[in-house]
């Protein structure tokens, strides 16, 4: 009797652990919200809990997305080691010399916005930026870290790689 109590109670187990598996991730509380439009049609909203692939010639993807807390709380630390608050609203490419150079590769505006509580500041760059602008560079470099977060998650990685690309 003892061993078909165990046999049932291990079933029981088992099939409760496999059916959790399947249930759906419910997402964290966005404390930080951020909208990034990046690389012509990329785009994370956690103001709406998506992100937006573009995947060229099939037009774009779009799947539910957030962050986790320990994501927010780095990207945050990084905003705020990087003073993004208190950045300029825009960076604008100003060739040196009045030597302008010619780039070919046009990714249209990156838009960065990070609310956190009572702070909400928006910044939007093109590329190239200021050469020796070390506030643009520090930036760019924020938003490297969040693309790397971005594109580390599974929900990311199961989206379609994009076919063809810009000229």
């Amino acid at each position: 009797m003892k061993y078909i109590c165990l046999i049932f109670f291990l079933t029981t187990i088992f099939n409760f652990s496999s059916e959790a598996q399947n249930l759906p991730v419910e997402p964290e509380l966005q404390f930080v919200k951020i909208h990034f439009k990046y690389f012509f049609k990329d785009e994370l909203n956690t103001f709406e809990n998506t992100c937006t692939k573009d995947l060229v010639m099939n037009g774009v993807i779009k799947t539910d997305f957030w962050l986790t807390s320990k994501e927010q709380k780095d990207i945050l630390k990084m905003a705020k080691k990087i003073k993004f608050f208190s950045m300029p609203d825009t960076f604008k490419y100003v060739p040196k010399n009045n030597i302008g150079i010619s780039y070919s590769l046009d990714l249209g505006p990156q838009t960065l916005r990070i609310k956190y509580k009572s702070k909400d500041k928006t910044v939007v760059w093109t590329y190239p930026t200021t050469e020796g602008d070390v506030r643009a560079q520090k930036l760019i470099e924020l938003s490297k870290f969040i693309r790397k977060i971005i594109e580390a998650k599974p929900e990311y990685k199961k989206l379609p790689h994009p076919r063809g690309g810009y000229i």
